[in-house]
């Protein structure tokens, strides 16, 4: 499981993997009203979100994209890009679409997608 401690550490593809096997297998965006959540009240957690290991969560992440939070120093730069794409696929596409859209995030990456 790779967390924000372990993120430098992890390749692309290992970055891509665990958001999607997260994303497909939720199945639901991690929504509070309607904002994204990198962790809802009911335990979703978002793309990104699911980097963030309990211990490392900080509710001020909430309502910044993850860019923000790699230039502020919140979360480590590595991946930063890729995890920005995937932090969009799951805010601004419908889970019903979420595995086309992952799709054009590997090959736009270079990476492969394989369903989970």
């Amino acid at each position: 499981m790779i967390t924000l401690k372990t993120l430098p550490k992890a390749t692309a593809q290992e970055v891509f993997n665990q958001a999607v096997t997260h994303l497909l297998t939720q199945n639901k965006k991690s929504k509070e009203g309607l904002s994204c959540m990198y962790l809802s009240e009911s335990g979703l957690k978002c793309a990104a979100g699911c980097f963030i290991s309990e211990d490392e969560y900080n509710k001020k992440m909430e309502n910044q994209p993850w860019t923000f939070l790699a230039e502020n120093g919140d979360v480590p730069r590595e991946h930063s890009l890729l995890i920005r794409d995937l932090q969009q696929a799951h805010d601004t596409f419908e889970v019903i679409k979420w595995d086309r859209r992952l799709e054009g995030v590997a090959k736009e990456h270079k990476l492969t997608f394989t369903k989970p």
